[in-house]
This record gives structure tokens, sequence and C-alpha cells, in this order.
């Protein structure tokens, strides 16, 4: 473990002593660009230097992503498939098979995910369930690699249908990463949402493991 986090030790170490020529090197810019304001060179080196401090900004910042669907199956077949970390996999390809592969549903219970690429030794993120309201409320709690990711499932019956609320908050990750996964969230439909919406839909929740007992 040690060895593994020590090129991230090795990152952090430089970050501050970047961060800082960079902040001098864009208030320079700045001082030519106000002397020169027509001359597209300056422009161009002042964008790289913003690049510099947004890229080796010191401060880990925090992330949240809300989006709501609707899915054509009943409130308990919803809140039993997603209640199992099981099936993740089925709709969030970037993770592996969770390890143990069926455990109680109670707050407190932990597991990892296996990686999805073998070659990749990456020590696995530790998940738990941190809250459960059943058949409304299901939150999971990811720590590891210095991020701490905190997943909200809200439920509610809509009719037939049932409206999912997703709320993803993680903290801990690079600014330049928040604000890019940020923007991605809020402007763009998510994918794992719309697999998750199909694996319910046209496969049905019974083609999978549940987690009754």
């Amino acid at each position: 473990m040690g060895a593994r986090c020590a090129p991230m030790k090795f990152a952090r170490t430089f970050a501050w002593p970047l961060f800082v020529f960079w902040t001098f090197a864009a208030l320079a810019m700045l001082v030519l660009v106000a002397q020169h304001p027509l001359d597209g060179q300056w422009w161009l080196t002042l964008a790289i230097c913003l690049g510099g401090v947004a890229l080796y900004l010191p401060f880990p910042v925090s992330l949240r992503i809300r989006k709501t669907i609707t899915i054509e199956r009943p409130l308990l077949a919803v809140y039993d498939f997603l209640s199992r970390p099981a099936n993740l996999p089925i709709w969030n390809p970037r993770v592996g098979t969770a390890q143990p592969a069926d455990i109680p549903v109670e707050v407190g219970r932990e597991w990892t995910y296996s990686p999805r690429r073998r070659w990749i030794r990456t020590t696995p993120m530790r998940h738990v369930f941190s809250k459960l309201e059943p058949p409304h409320i299901i939150e999971i709690t990811a720590t590891g690699h210095g991020v701490r990711a905190v997943n909200a499932y809200t439920l509610s019956e809509v009719g037939r249908e049932t409206e999912l609320r997703v709320e993803a908050t993680v903290s801990g990750v690079p600014a330049p990463v928040a604000w890019v996964t940020s923007a991605i969230g809020r402007f763009f439909p998510s994918a794992d949402l719309a697999r998750l919406k199909r694996a319910l839909e046209v496969v049905g929740p019974t083609r999978y493991p549940s987690s009754s007992r």
C-alpha cells in the first residue's frame, strides 16, 4: 500500500510550488495583456498559465451531481434491485464483481468491487451501507485513495411507476476533475442511469439475483 501511495505523495509535495509558479506567471501575463490587449500571443500564454493554476490547485474540492429518472417498475422491485451490491456492474461497467457477492442489506455492512481490468493493481475502495430506510432510501458511502463518495438513492411511488432521485457527493478530488465532472453531469444525461432503466424495464428485475431473504 505504501509503495502505491508514493506517487500520490510525490505529486502532493510538488503541487504547492507548481501552483505558486503558475499563479505568479498568470499575474505577470495579466499585466502584459493589459499593456498589449490586441496581441494574441499574450492571451494564449495567459490561458496556458491559468490552465497550470487549475491543474496544480492544491486544495481538494467536492462535487455534487443530482439526477432523476422514472422507471416503469414497482417501488419494491426497484429498491430490491438497487440494494444488492452485486447488481451494480449490470448498469455501471466501470466496476467489477462485488466481494462478497451476497451480503445482508443492513447498515454498516461492507464490501468492495474487484478491478474491472485485472492488469490494473489498485487498492479497492471500501463500500458500506450508511443509511437504509426501506423501501425509500438507500445510501452507500465509498472511501479510499483520499476520496469519499456518498451515493444516495431516494425512491418514491408515482402511480405504477417509480421515481428515482440519485444524488452523488464526492469529496477529496482535484479541482479540475470536479469542475469537468460537474459540468458533464449537469448538462448531459447519465449513461449509467439509462442502463439501469433499461435493465429494469426491458430485462426485468426477476432476471437478476434478489436481495430478499
